[in-house]
């Protein structure tokens, strides 16, 4: 398999309190990667380095071949609303906006034209489980699971190569997550994206091809699953 991303000796820091300190790590194409650790071990700030949403004091960032912990924060913006998507533990929904309007919304900004936008967004909000019925309700409107269903689709609508997830989730009981990750799994698996995800929960993570620990900023350990 060929590495879409990965990350050489990472460190970050904020104020004196250090968070990354050396990691490396590499993700195949089409791979599912669980990111453990205990609260503080620097397990999102390490989602948050490889997604380019934070740059870190030093290392390298390398996605499909470019260094992206050089580029500027536009192009990083363009970056993480084409090639990559996200399922954080609250969805964030805009409020604001319908099921089917949160969906489109990436893809117009990222010059999608209107009709094919919502015609894409439709259809994942079908793909992921969620009928007409649900397509013009309000976030507030809908159950938690509805909700992270949305996110999904949102996600996955860009076609994204990478996937990041953290706590995906975590504001779920234990059948709508089971349902949740089945569906995120299943649907990545369909169009080869890979998945790295931020969890301490064991049970999620089984759901990995690979699980590594992060304790106090460093990889602490790593299990693959046959």
């Amino acid at each position: 398999m060929n590495a879409i991303i990965e990350c050489h000796d990472l460190h970050k820091a904020y104020g004196t309190t250090p968070a990354l300190a050396g990691v490396s790590l590499s993700i195949d194409t089409g791979e599912v990667l669980a990111i453990m650790g205990p609260s503080g071990s620097g397990k999102s700030t390490l989602l948050h380095c490889l997604a380019g949403i934070i740059t870190p004091d030093s290392g390298q960032v390398i996605y499909d071949g470019q260094r992206i912990d050089c580029l500027g924060d536009d192009k990083r913006s363009v970056l993480r609303r084409t090639a990559f998507g996200f399922v954080f533990q609250f969805g964030q929904l805009v409020p604001e906006l319908t099921a089917l309007d949160n969906v489109a919304l990436p893809l117009l900004l990222g010059g999608v034209k209107r009709r094919e936008g919502y015609d894409r967004a439709t259809q994942w909000l079908m793909r992921v489980g969620l009928d007409n019925d649900h397509h013009h309700q309000l976030p507030g409107h809908l159950s938690g699971g509805q909700a992270q269903r949305v996110t999904i689709a949102r996600a996955m609508a860009v076609e994204p190569a990478v996937l990041f997830a953290d706590e995906p989730t975590g504001a779920l009981d234990s059948l709508a997550s089971q349902q949740i990750m089945e569906l995120l799994v299943g649907v990545a698996q369909q169009a080869q994206t890979s998945i790295v995800m931020v969890t301490h929960e064991p049970s999620i993570a089984a759901y990995a091809d690979r699980e590594v620990v992060v304790r106090d900023g460093r990889l602490a350990g790593q299990e693959v699953r046959a």
